[in-house]
């Protein structure tokens, strides 16, 4: 049709730093407080560094009579690397991701270096991922010997070796944060240097990277009941080292086919990182195709609906410089562009997207899309899924280096891609959780000419459940419905409400309506379906 995660804002009054090789990272933490004896730096020093071989210090003179008994570090490096682009790198990125799926093989590697814990002391240890995002069952935390490697500079092809497991995270279920447990492992001062593995097929571990800002990994170091104890043995070290699935050879068996929509279909519950109530932003398009601009198209839909959360706009082919149709609302923005993936990935295009994605504001989220429903146009030979997921990864590489946590990468895809009929499998346009944000899908009611509005659940369950089960967000970048025959309106209206309510139970990160005449006239142009969505909007 048409020509298309939560807020994640840094942390306000933090000061960031540059690393050695130039990266901004969060600032470290202060040390935690034990009982009524304040961690009281004058000397110590605590290092720490994941990735890239760069150490954040936190330093200071230890006072003779309150000695620290424990330490909260933030990480300030970090970095993944990819079987499948064995030449991208990934350092800048702001996540992290160990990813075992069937066209996506990932994993992290994270170091850290340990100074001012006392001689005679073991602490226990814990390593801490957050994310906004559901994990799988299980996380593996591997040793790596070489502790040398350059975050900035690491692929696939010059990656450490990984060593023998040290640990495994188990979250419950719904749970969006990591824990390992390396009391034993980290045993003291020194540089330890780790990779995390998704071990079990089909699934993803997304995580915040340094980048993201003070959400990114730490480490917890405790020795307020081990001084003079002897280390214990790792629990979770295993005696003989299994193989690694996540870095297995490339599947050779044929796609499974996309899963199927039908009414019972239940959309899962929202979990922790999904917004239950409230969060979901909801607008409309910006069509432009009567003749008006940008500008005049957003007084049009504001006029008739309210001030949108969020505008959907498009570019035919490079986004223009900012602020353009994508910044004329001074908001939140779901903005899509066109360039055939030879050309994204010859970089010859790189110096116009860098700047684009530098340029872009920080005060808002902007859901930025690659070529939105690429299907067609991988049908008709234009270019092959293979080559849209790598321009994917490297659209979004560049869109790291902007350091910019309001960029929300954001595939776009068309609901009908889910049905069987379409013949058609989602995971071929699918670059993987590690560079895709959230999924904007485009979904318009089919029913209307047997005078009739799709359920919610039915028209949108499936689309919810793979995004989900994926590790991404998901969204609505097109809805709409013609108006069903024999309803005057009303109809439209009780859908439409329901489509929102829908929306917000089940966590959408944006919902926008395809106020257009573009393949149908999609137009709310009742006082019935207007009020609907204007009341949607107001929330």
């Amino acid at each position: 049709m048409g020509h298309g995660s939560r807020h994640r804002r840094p942390a306000p009054g933090r000061r960031h730093e540059r690393t050695q090789d130039g990266r901004q990272v969060a600032p470290t933490t202060s040390p935690r407080r034990s009982g009524s004896r304040a961690a009281k730096f004058v000397g110590a020093t605590v290092a720490l560094s994941l990735g890239a071989g760069v150490t954040a210090v936190m330093a200071g003179a230890v006072d003779k009579g309150s000695a620290p008994t424990s330490v909260r570090v933030s990480a300030n490096a970090d970095t993944y690397v990819y079987q499948e682009y064995p030449g991208e790198n990934r350092g800048a990125a702001t996540k992290l991701t160990a990813s075992n799926q069937a066209k996506l093989h990932t994993r992290s590697y994270v170091k850290f270096t340990v100074q001012g814990v006392p001689a005679d002391v073991t602490p226990k240890a814990h390593l801490l991922l957050s994310s906004d995002r559901n994990q799988p069952s299980a996380v593996e935390l591997h040793a790596v010997a070489d502790t040398g490697w350059n975050a900035m500079s690491m692929t696939m092809r010059n990656a450490p070796a990984v060593g023998a497991l040290v640990a495994t995270a188990k979250p419950a279920a719904r749970q969006t944060s990591l824990d390992f447990d390396l009391t034993g492992v980290v045993k003291g001062n020194g540089t330890y240097s780790f990779a995390v593995v998704a071990p079990q097929a089909g699934t993803v571990s997304a995580v915040f990277a340094s980048e993201h800002g003070a959400d990114g990994p730490a480490l917890a170091l405790d020795w307020s009941d081990t001084a003079g104890k002897p280390a214990p043995a790792p629990s979770s070290a295993a005696p003989t080292q299994p193989a690694l699935p996540s870095m297995s050879p490339l599947p050779t068996s044929p796609s499974k086919p996309a899963p199927s929509s039908s009414s019972s279909t239940p959309a899962p519950a929202p979990g922790p990182g999904h917004p239950s109530t409230g969060g979901t932003l909801f607008g409309t398009s910006l069509w432009t195709g009567d003749g008006s601009n940008a500008a005049q198209a957003l007084a049009r839909e504001s006029n008739a609906f309210g001030r949108p959360d969020i505008v959907r706009t498009y570019y035919t082919g490079m986004p223009a410089a900012w602020p353009g149709s994508a910044g004329v609302s001074g908001g939140p923005v779901a903005v899509s562009f066109k360039a055939a993936p030879k050309d994204v990935m010859s970089g010859r295009l790189d110096g116009q997207f860098a700047n684009w994605f530098a340029s872009a504001p920080k005060d808002r989220p902007i859901f930025w899309s690659y070529f939105h429903e690429p299907e067609n146009d991988v049908e008709s030979g234009s270019f092959t899924t293979a080559d849209y997921r790598a321009a994917w990864v490297h659209l979004a590489g560049l869109a790291d280096r902007a350091n910019n946590p309001q960029l929300r990468s954001n595939l776009i895809l068309m609901c009908w891609t889910l049905q069987p009929g379409s013949h058609r499998n989602w995971q071929d346009y699918f670059a993987g959780a590690s560079v895709i944000d959230t999924i904007g899908w485009d979904c318009y009611n089919k029913s209307f000419s047997k005078g009739s509005y799709g359920d919610p659940a039915s028209m949108l369950g499936t689309a919810v459940a793979t995004s989900k089960a994926a590790g991404v967000n998901w969204a609505v970048a097109e809805l709409g419905s013609k108006m069903a025959s024999g309803d005057s309106g009303a109809g439209r209206a009780a859908w439409l409400t329901k489509i929102g309510s829908y929306a917000r139970a089940n966590g959408a990160a944006y919902i926008t309506y395809f106020d257009s005449t573009v393949g149908g006239d999609f137009r709310l142009l009742d006082a019935a379906s207007k009020n609907a969505w204007r009341q949607v909007i107001a929330g």
